[in-house]
This record gives C-alpha cells, sequence and structure tokens, in this order.
C-alpha cells in the first residue's frame, strides 16, 4: 500500500517538472528562434537499472517504489515559420545550421536572426553578442546599405564587410540549451561541427519560434488532469489506510 503512495506521489512530481517545460514554451511562443524544449521521463525501473550499473553514483531522487521521473529535456530543433520584416539586417537559416555568436562564455550557436548594429556599428544580437564572421573578425554594418546574400555575404554600399558564419553539427541534438536562445556545444560536438553544406541565409526575414500553442495547451490540460487522477489515488490510499487503522486499533 504504501509503494502506491510513493508511485502516486513520483507521477505528481514527474507531471509537475512537465508542467514547468511545457510553461516555459508558451512563454516563449513569440521569442524568435525559440526551441521548444520536450520532457523526457523513463519508469522507476529503468532509472534504477541504470542506476546500478554504476553503484557509487546511485541516484537516490526516484521514489523506491514504481513511478515515473522526468530524467532530462532536449530541444527540438524544427524549424520555425520565417515571418518577413523592413529590417536589412534581420537574417533566417533555411536548413539545419546556427550561427554563432561570441559572448563572455564563449562561442554560442542560435538561430535567432534579429540582429542589430551595436555601439561599434558591427553586427550583434539583440542582447549585445557580437556575431562571427568566418574570419573571427567583426562585421562592420553601418555607413550604408546593407545586403546579405544566401552565402551570407555582408556588403554596405557594394563594399564587402565579412561573411557570417554559420555551422552544421554532425548531432545538433547534444547542443545543451541557455537563455536568450543560445545552445552551447561541448568539445566533442564542436569538433564535429562543419561549414554549412545544406543552410542559407535569408535576408528581411527571421524565424519565429517553432512552438505550437494548441499543441502545448492541450499537453498542459493533459497534465493537470494527470496530477488530479494521482491526488485521487493518494486519498484513495489515505482513506484505505485510516480504515484499515481504526479496524485493526477497534478492542474486542
Amino acid at each position: 500500500m504504501i509503494q502506491g503512495l510513493y508511485t502516486a506521489a513520483g507521477g505528481m512530481l514527474a507531471v509537475e517538472t512537465r508542467q514547468f517545460t511545457i510553461a516555459n514554451n508558451i512563454a516563449n511562443a513569440a521569442t524568435t528562434g525559440y526551441k521548444r524544449q520536450s520532457p523526457v521521463q523513463l519508469g522507476f525501473y529503468q532509472v534504477f537499472s541504470r542506476s546500478l550499473r554504476r553503484p557509487f553514483h546511485f541516484d537516490i531522487a526516484p521514489a523506491p517504489a514504481g513511478g515515473v521521473k522526468v530524467v532530462e529535456t532536449y530541444p527540438d530543433l524544427n524549424g520555425g515559420v520565417l515571418r518577413t520584416t523592413e529590417n536589412p539586417l534581420h537574417v533566417a537559416l533555411q536548413g539545419p545550421g546556427f550561427f554563432v555568436v561570441d559572448t563572455p562564455r564563449g562561442p554560442r550557436y542560435t538561430r535567432a536572426g534579429d540582429f542589430t548594429a551595436d555601439q561599434a556599428g558591427n553586427l550583434a544580437t539583440q542582447n549585445g553578442h557580437v556575431v562571427q564572421s568566418v574570419t573571427g573578425q567583426p562585421i562592420a554594418v553601418r555607413g550604408g546599405v546593407v545586403n546579405i546574400d544566401r552565402e551570407g555575404r555582408v556588403s554596405v554600399n557594394g563594399a564587402p564587410t565579412g561573411q557570417i558564419r554559420v555551422v552544421e553539427f554532425e548531432s545538433p541534438h547534444r547542443l545543451t540549451r541557455e537563455g536568450d536562445s543560445l545552445f552551447a556545444a561541448s568539445d566533442e560536438t564542436a569538433a564535429r561541427m562543419a561549414a554549412p553544406a545544406n543552410t542559407t541565409v535569408e535576408q528581411n526575414q527571421v524565424e519565429m519560434s517553432n512552438v505550437n500553442l494548441p499543441r502545448e495547451m492541450t499537453m498542459m490540460l493533459l497534465g493537470m488532469r494527470a496530477y488530479e487522477a494521482n491526488q485521487r489515488v493518494i486519498q484513495a490510499f489515505d482513506a484505505t489506510m485510516g480504515r484499515l487503522i481504526e479496524s485493526v486499533g477497534m478492542p474486542l
């Protein structure tokens, strides 16, 4: 009977984690370049058997009886809808590639191409991260009419100023999501990135979030129903245990 309580409680915790992820997706439905996150959950016995392979690293977080646990989230890297803008510094990627930007934490990768000019007149993200060129130098975008071709080559008044660096990953699902639509790559993942073979750059367009609001709302409602079902299971076990205690404890 106690096992049932643990199982129901574990289910409620898993639903709660899933709801946080879904709520974050909904909140970023209008964020340029955002990639929805999908929670991955495993049954307790799968988590337990995997932990037994490394007994000195056993994860005590799962409940000691049945149930499920959200073990990680992964980004859905499918492309979002492209929206046409009147800003010549806005670019979108058609294909699996990523822009490379410089941050205080090192190079980061993004699909958000709503670029602007920073104080120095260089191409940068909305948060001030300089967009990398293929030569590693900043790309000047002030002083005239900016044109960006499908290879990412930038020119101002017809004079070339640089080429936006775009990369493709052999295993993009291994990227780690950070804030502001940025992704980080481990040394192993970064070692397997290459120049774009199937990606083109589209000027005057931005890639919107790939969040499907109706789907996310449906998943949230299903999560609420699952949470309520687990609540009723706990209430039923509680009532049963109460009757059992009363019956066993009654004098003859």
